[in-house]
């Protein structure tokens, strides 16, 4: 890939920044301390321009502590039952104010007059959502420009030509406990936990999935009739099920519980340590389990959107020059062109709110990939604060697109 390729494909009113998490040298310095540390740039480019600028937005500690202290407030406010939520939100104003200071402020002005910001993260910026950088009372959600992630700048570059796919799986609300499910229902759709723990885990029911989903393909065959909608739930909702439906269609909507195992697994193989969680889970993990790897090896070519409606499914393991390797990764290594996924655990209500939101702009307004996303999370956000609730981002800013931007 060439950077005239790039450069072509960069859509009008439009900027391209890409963040770089490199390793900074002392040269010549006299003083004999002097040690190398880990450094962040930024590049900018706008369509049609020869020009690429440079910023040097300096140490990179600073920057991940702050990225580290808002997931840590979005954390708390995740687990606190609704207890602490102005001190939780305060938390993550005042981290993310500063990191916005240090990563977006100093390019503000490259970027003005820009409609969308195409962003290449690096390092633990791919795990911050820019949606909810604070800005003056409010975030930056309300304002422009509409900001979209991309795994790299190879996202532009069109792909080789693909047999269209057709159709909507909606595969959601698994039956995890087959004998029985009567188990309370789950709050939270997944979460980090260890290889100890994960082998007793019970999965319990996420019963907003199954009105999710089933939604989703009301929506679908009310705007979209010329293509079919393929729903799945309860005992149903099998790895085998998804399997066999999933390099059919053209959207894949995915509503259960991931997981991410930390890396005291010791596999080697990142891909191993995250995954989707189907019908039979509690009895029978082996046949219930899909891991990244497995996802990575399908033919996902000619899938437009591949929507990862649970916990976490954006996170995975940071490798210097690779960004995250996880879910999303597996899922555009096997061809998907757009993933929507998650920055943070999420709640089951919420959820089922902003896929509401993303899906009429979608199919209701036809709206871009980014603008989808975007104006979804937004309007969640405003309906929170119309209805006096709270504002934290931890309640509409986890949802990111990435990948194709159309």
């Amino acid at each position: 890939m060439a950077l005239d390729d790039v450069r072509a494909h960069l859509p009008q009113h439009s900027v391209l920044i890409s963040y770089v998490n490199y390793l900074r040298h002392p040269l010549e310095s006299r003083d004999p301390n002097a040690r190398s540390e880990w450094s962040y740039l930024a590049f900018v480019l706008h369509p049609g321009s020869e020009r690429i600028r440079v910023y040097d937005l300096g140490a990179a500690k600073p920057i991940d502590d702050l990225v580290t202290s808002a997931r840590a407030a979005a954390d708390a406010e995740a687990h606190g039952g609704g207890m602490g939520a102005r001190r939780n939100e305060r938390q993550y104003r005042e981290a993310g104010e500063v990191l916005r200071r240090k990563i977006w402020d100093p390019l503000r002005a490259d970027a003005a007059g820009a409609r969308l910001a195409l962003v290449v993260a690096d390092g633990v910026l791919n795990l911050i959502p820019f949606a909810g950088l604070p800005e003056g009372n409010g975030y930056l959600v309300e304002h422009g420009p509409v900001i979209h992630m991309l795994t790299s700048e190879r996202d532009l570059v069109p792909a080789e030509d693909t047999a269209k796919k057709t159709g909507l799986l909606a595969i959601g609300s698994p039956q995890f406990n087959l004998a029985s499910n009567a188990e309370p229902a789950a709050p939270l759709r997944g979460g980090t936990v260890s290889c100890d723990e994960f082998h007793t885990l019970d999965f319990h029911p996420l019963p907003g999935s199954g009105s999710e989903v089933s939604e989703i393909a009301q929506a679908w065959r009310r705007w979209n009739r010329s293509e079919t909608a393929s729903l799945v739930t309860g005992a149903d909702a099998t790895r085998g099920r998804f399997l066999s439906e999933a390099e059919h269609n053209r959207i894949l909507h995915v509503a259960t519980h991931a997981f991410l195992l930390d890396q005291s697994c010791g596999n080697g193989n990142p891909l191993m340590h995250s995954g989707l969680v189907f019908a039979g889970a509690n009895s029978n993990r082996e046949d219930s389990i899909l891991t990244a790897q497995q996802i990575a090896s399908l033919d996902l070519s000619g899938v437009d959107w591949a929507v990862l409606s649970a916990c976490n499914t954006g996170n995975g393991e940071l490798h210097d020059g690779e960004g995250v390797l996880g879910l999303e990764r597996a899922f555009r290594v096997a061809g998907a062109r757009s993933v929507i996924m998650t920055l943070w655990p999420v709640d089951d209500k919420i959820t089922h709110q902003f896929m509401h939101n993303l899906y009429a702009e979608r199919l209701g307004r036809h709206a871009s990939t980014s603008d989808a996303v975007w104006n979804a999370s937004r309007s969640l956000l405003l309906e929170r604060r119309a209805a006096g609730k709270s504002t934290h981002p931890w309640y509409w800013a986890g949802f990111v697109g990435s990948g194709a931007w159309e």
